[in-house]
């Protein structure tokens, strides 16, 4: 799960947060287990062509003019050494995301534990920073031993709201690179997820961000999120000083900053072409 009170609603080459009810591009989900990978975006406008930003490099069938001299397309050549082109965007790129024991922990003790993760999400054609549709299934999640639940889930199966993501700078510098996932602009409640353990509710809201890697070509990505004491490692994007953070309610008390602990697997499907998140464009 992830959340936060904040979130991004848009990325132009500078973050813009509004108070709002949030690798190539992705989409993923998260209540306290928010998991996975994913990478996320709401509607299929393109975000500004400036790095990180995900799409392809194809191998021209003649090298001349400008272009890239490596398969990463991370390095510009002309004439015979410009034998790759950058192609910004993803096409329609459907995957799924598999993960383990997810953790999620307020500060101030409260946690959730859920043996494992799965999802299904694409990457949407045209759009070079955002994915979106999709929801987040984790199963066999206990609070104090006491078995949570989504409403007309089954018992022990949590299953999150529609999530989206964004990708953007952690560090410009070291060229580290990050995924914000949040609840779709469609959720009104602002919500990841809600759901309850033996009749006590529990309600995940905000944002998360996770590490990924960039300048390679690839159909998987690995996702960690990492967090300790219930605060999340990053917690904030290099161009603001707001934190990117997941908040929890426990038993209808206030809301906590939280934590996730998580390692998940995107996959493209089969047949699915593959993508960069290229941080030098």
């Amino acid at each position: 799960m992830r959340l936060s009170t904040m979130r991004r609603e848009r990325y132009n080459g500078q973050s813009t947060y509004e108070s709002v009810n949030i690798m190539r591009r992705v989409r993923v989900a998260g209540p306290c287990l928010l998991v996975v990978f994913a990478l996320g975006a709401v509607a299929a406008t393109s975000a500004s062509a400036t790095a990180p930003e995900y799409g392809r490099c194809i191998k021209k069938g003649k090298a001349e003019g400008k272009g890239y001299t490596s398969s990463k397309c991370t390095a510009a050549g002309e004439g015979k050494k410009a034998k790759y082109e950058w192609i910004p965007g993803a096409g329609k790129t459907k995957f799924e995301t598999k993960g383990g024991v997810g953790v999620l922990t307020s500060v101030g003790g409260e946690q959730v534990e859920c043996k494992s993760e799965s999802s299904t999400g694409e990457f949407f054609e045209g759009n070079n920073k955002e994915a979106g549709n999709m929801k987040i299934k984790f199963n066999e999640c206990e609070s104090l031993e006491l078995t949570c639940s989504t409403p007309g889930a089954k018992a022990g199966e949590l299953v999150t709201n529609n999530v989206e993501g964004i990708v953007g700078w952690e560090n410009k510098a070291k060229k580290k690179t990050a995924l914000e996932l949040y609840p779709a602009h469609s959720v009104s409640s602002g919500l990841f997820i809600e759901f309850e353990c033996a009749g006590l509710v529990v309600k995940v809201r905000g944002k998360v961000l996770v590490p990924i890697k960039n300048d390679a070509m690839k159909t998987s990505e690995t996702l960690k999120y990492k967090a300790s004491k219930g605060k999340q490692k990053p917690e904030k994007w290099e161009e603001s000083s707001e934190k990117v953070i997941l908040e929890s309610s426990f038993k209808g008390g206030p809301y906590e900053q939280s934590g996730q602990q998580i390692t998940s697997v995107l996959k493209e499907l089969a047949g699915e072409e593959a993508l960069e998140l290229n941080a030098v464009v």
